[in-house]
């Protein structure tokens, strides 16, 4: 009978061996985990068809296809995976309406976002602000002469404009953004609000925002809310 160190050799040596295909992702990986967001447990949407998977970048992929709704129509879907998360998701309105109200299929999508690490480089260099009261706060916190977390109005106010910055680059030109209530738990602020789009709809969604000691985000979420199109 083989001793214990045997076994536990031979479960690490097996466990090694496995590691590469474990840790591998490709397309295949990156449509079933859009489609898991999109079409899984507990989704009003079903049966992921005609789909699509186009490499962006190492680990990063855009995913296009059709869902069916619990109606049997056919509604199109969009992810946006970067460096093996879904870093947002769509599901438009039916296909089926005319060109006009397709156009604003995105802005009145339903679905989440996740203002992942890697989404964040290309969300903060868009999210500067043109107000030099809040420029030079955000320069002071960073170099941490003072703490940004006795500033709520600084911590909203810079909240507010990265998500800005990450939906209008998942579901089309934001017109307003209003952040309704939010709370500070140690460095996370987070709550919820709403959302106008330029080419029209509103939707509620919940949020956090992540800071680091020196008020700087490098982490949060966003979703809209269930029952929450206006």
């Amino acid at each position: 009978m083989a001793d214990s160190k045997t076994i536990k050799l031979a479960l690490a040596i097996a466990a090694l061996v496995a590691a590469p295909a474990a840790f591998a992702y490709n397309d295949s990986s990156a449509q079933g985990d859009c489609v898991g967001k999109v079409a899984g447990w507990g989704s009003s949407y079903s049966h992921a068809h005609d789909v699509r998977v186009d490499e962006t970048g190492y680990k990063s992929y855009n995913v296009t296809g059709l869902v069916t709704d619990r109606d049997g129509r056919e509604h199109r879907f969009d992810c946006r995976v970067e460096n093996r998360e879904v870093v947002s998701w769509n599901v438009s309105q039916h296909r089926d309406h005319d060109h006009k109200k397709s156009d604003t299929g995105k802005a009145l999508a339903i679905g989440a976002g996740v203002v992942g690490v890697a989404a964040l480089i290309a969300v903060l260099a868009s999210s500067k602000s043109s107000d030099a009261e809040h420029e030079e706060k955000r320069t002071t916190y960073s170099a941490g002469k003072e703490s940004p977390f006795a500033d709520m109005r600084y911590l909203r106010s810079e909240c507010k404009r990265v998500l800005t910055a990450h939906l209008s680059s998942d579901h089309g030109d934001v017109q307003r953004l209003e952040l309704t209530n939010s709370d500070l738990n140690g460095r996370t602020l987070s709550g919820d609000g709403s959302v106008t789009f330029e080419r029209g709809g509103e939707r509620n969604l919940t949020f956090s925002c992540a800071f680091d000691r020196a008020g700087t985000i490098y982490d949060g979420n966003y979703s809209y809310r269930q029952g929450g199109y206006r």
